[in-house]
């Protein structure tokens, strides 16, 4: 039956045919596809219409679970009278798979893991069919299906000295009352033939008689033992005194390993008056050393005067230097030249120039904002000339700024408010509020020149991101 579903169809909207891979036997058509929405490769299962059902009955199991299938499923629907499976790339084999019914789970007997027939295979019995309840319930809850039987007791044979213990008339003579029907003749017995007594049974092990366990608490009488006092040596053991120390000193010569070694005692000995003399040096040149002291600190005393009258005598030969200048900040000046043709827009803040040196940091003085660090190719440069009151003596510059980040300048000296014949004596960027410069020793100038040559960036700004906001330039 020729399939409505080929190339090129759309499936639920989104899902385009593709390809073609094959068709079973029952006409199911395995299809490749793709999802034009999330742009992703799909196959496609087209199934015939007599397995319909079985297919979509297929997909709900493994939605849920309950089959185990390596098919991840996208989406099931119909189209021209024919059900479809939309599935992530996977083999023809597994999608084949689905159209295939599963096996109605009442049809097949799954045995519990604690069967409840297992005590009849033990006994001997074929195991039940199916499992069955019965009324029998044991302590521990587990029931016992009414077709396993209990096991057969059977009573054992009395023993054979009861047997043997009784008259023979009274041995055949039962206690359970036989019935009139089943009554047989009685039965003669036959005389019992006396027992011979058994052979006496040789003995493995003889027994000890009280006699045996004397001889053993004995003592011999050829070693009879002497009574002596506590603290007393048997004379037996002793011999003479010549001979016992004879042995001993004998003992103590041959007994060279156990002999204290006398080399180590001479060795430490010897360290240690080593170091008693060191030390008796040492007191004696200590002592020696305080006695003496008086005579060298009159002499020391003496080279000292004549040392100081030598440095009086150059002191006064040479002129005297001058006393360092405290530097005044006096004025400040914006010198800065745009390029020809360019509006000075500098100008606009000239009066707000005093606020960067009248000792507040609240106020400050700004300059236009430009749109890159290098002016917006309006000027090579912006200058401040800090004048002081009079020639002075350089020891540091500070500047504080106002959210600025970055930049460059280069601070100079000179004796006239202009960046020709200036001299260089130092460089930085700001990377915090405040930025302090250490001049070397020496330094005098009239006028300081801070040359920026290229600006910080702000945050927060207006219109453009990069520009000056100087609050205060200090010299010290």
């Amino acid at each position: 039956m020729p399939q409505p579903i080929d190339v090129g169809s759309i499936l639920g909207g989104r899902y385009k045919v593709t390809g073609r891979i094959l068709a079973s036997a029952e006409n199911d058509v395995i299809l490749d596809g793709l999802d034009q929405v999330l742009n992703r490769p799909v196959s496609i299962l087209v199934a015939a219409v007599e397995n319909s059902a079985h297919l979509t009955q297929s997909s709900r199991e493994v939605a849920i679970g309950t089959r185990v299938s390596n098919v991840s499923i996208l989406d099931l629907g119909v189209q021209d009278h024919s059900t479809y499976l939309i599935a992530s790339r996977t083999t023809p084999a597994d999608l084949l798979d689905l159209v295939v019914p599963t096996e109605p789970a009442e049809d097949v007997y799954q045995e519990p893991f604690f069967t409840d027939t297992l005590s009849t295979e033990i006994f001997g019995r074929a195991r039940d069919e199916a499992p069955a309840g019965g009324a029998y319930v044991y302590d521990d809850n587990s029931p016992l299906p009414p077709s396993a039987a209990l096991p057969k007791v059977t009573k054992q044979p009395a023993p054979r000295t009861a047997a043997a213990s009784t008259p023979p008339a009274t041995a055949a003579v039962t206690s359970t009352p036989i019935p009139a029907a089943a009554v047989v003749p009685p039965v003669v017995a036959a005389p019992v033939a006396p027992v011979a007594p058994a052979a006496p049974i040789e003995e493995k092990v003889t027994l000890w008689d009280e006699q045996d366990y004397d001889a053993v608490d004995e003592v011999p009488a050829e070693a009879p033992v002497e009574a002596r006092r506590p603290g007393t040596f048997p004379a037996e053991l002793r011999g003479t005194s010549e001979e016992y120390a004879a042995a001993e000193l004998l003992d103590d010569e041959d007994d060279d390993e156990n002999a204290p070694r006398t080399s180590g005692r001479l060795l430490t000995g010897g360290i240690v008056a080593f170091l008693l003399i060191v030390a008796l040096i040492f007191a004696v040149q200590h002592i020696g050393g305080l006695l003496g002291g008086s005579s060298n600190q009159a002499g020391s005393s003496t080279s000292a005067a004549s040392t100081a009258d030598a440095t009086q005598e150059k002191t006064s030969d040479a002129p005297a230097e001058p006393a360092p200048v405290a530097p005044v900040v006096k004025n400040l000046t914006d010198v800065t030249t745009f390029a020809p043709g360019v509006q000075n827009y500098s100008e606009t803040y000239y009066p707000r120039l005093k606020d960067a040196f009248d000792g507040n940091k609240a106020t400050y003085w700004p300059t236009v904002e430009f749109s890159d660090a290098n002016f917006g190719s309006l000027t090579d440069g912006v200058n401040l000339v800090v004048e002081l009151a009079e020639e002075s003596t350089i020891s540091s510059v500070t500047i504080n700024q106002l959210a600025g980040t970055g930049g460059q300048f280069n601070i100079l000296t000179n004796s006239k408010p202009e960046l020709a014949g200036a001299t260089k004596i130092g460089s930085g960027s700001f990377s915090a509020p405040d930025f302090t410069l250490t001049a070397a020793s020496g330094i005098k100038a009239k006028y300081i020149i801070v040359n920026f040559t290229e600006l910080p960036k702000l945050q927060p700004f207006n219109t453009y991101p990069y520009g000056l906001k100087i609050t205060e330039i200090s010299v010290k």
